[in-house]
């Protein structure tokens, strides 16, 4: 590997604030949920009125203790959540390495013909002008931008194949069986909301050089 790479992920403020925002935000939340079950139980139209009234049916200060000790564990799951979900990436002189959850894609420097940002998504092209890779990322697009020019990869501010992609409908007929039957399974987990098997079809269709990706629930290739 090269030296000094560009590790792009959470900046150390970023993880304050998870650390400590969540569980906090958790806290607060439990200890104020009896009054909002109570309050919620009178509107006709709030949703979950079964659990609403289970919460409102308990009396005493044992019951706030309970939900805040319940906010502050849904507070610890929602930052295991956040660090598992996000994407990781390093930069060196010859190679990218992506992680998201237990995936580790590595994409050699001389396979990667343009670099770019579509709409948060990080998107890598190879030599034939098809997606390598493609995942949502949180991070600045300046900041990421400036990371892989200082590498010296070829970056562009816009998609420059953006006016190629079409809509996906079931069998289209430019498209292999193959091809197909990966976008028809891949509908089905979009719409499931299946997110870890979304990245995977996507990670077979990019295989076939199929370039994806996903606009409310409906799905364009190129």
């Amino acid at each position: 590997m090269s030296d000094n790479p560009t590790l792009l992920n959470f900046s150390k403020t970023d993880k304050v604030i998870i650390w400590l925002g969540f569980p906090l935000i958790g806290l607060v939340f439990g200890w104020f949920l009896p009054s909002i079950a109570k309050w919620g139980i009178s509107l006709p139209w709030v949703p979950f009125e079964g659990p609403l009234t289970f919460v409102a049916s308990f009396n005493g200060a044992w019951v706030s203790i309970i939900t805040m000790l319940l906010g502050l564990i849904a507070g610890l799951v929602l930052i295991f959540v956040s660090f598992h979900e996000s994407l990781k990436i390093s930069i060196y002189d010859d190679k990218v390495l992506l992680k998201l959850r237990d995936d580790e894609i590595i994409v050699n420097r001389k396979d990667i013909s343009l670099v770019f940002i579509d709409k948060k998504q990080l998107v890598l092209l190879g030599n034939d002008e098809k997606e390598l890779f493609r995942c949502t990322q949180e991070l600045n697009e300046s900041k990421v931008g400036a990371a892989f020019i200082n590498h010296n990869y070829h970056w562009s501010d816009t998609d420059p194949f953006i006016i190629d992609f079409k809509t996906w409908v079931q069998d289209a007929p430019d498209l292999s069986p193959a091809a197909n039957a990966l976008l028809k399974a891949r509908k089905i987990a979009i719409e499931d909301g299946d997110d870890e098997e979304v990245f995977q079809l996507a990670k077979e269709l990019w295989k076939l050089r199929v370039s994806v990706k996903e606009k409310k629930k409906r799905q364009y290739y190129r």
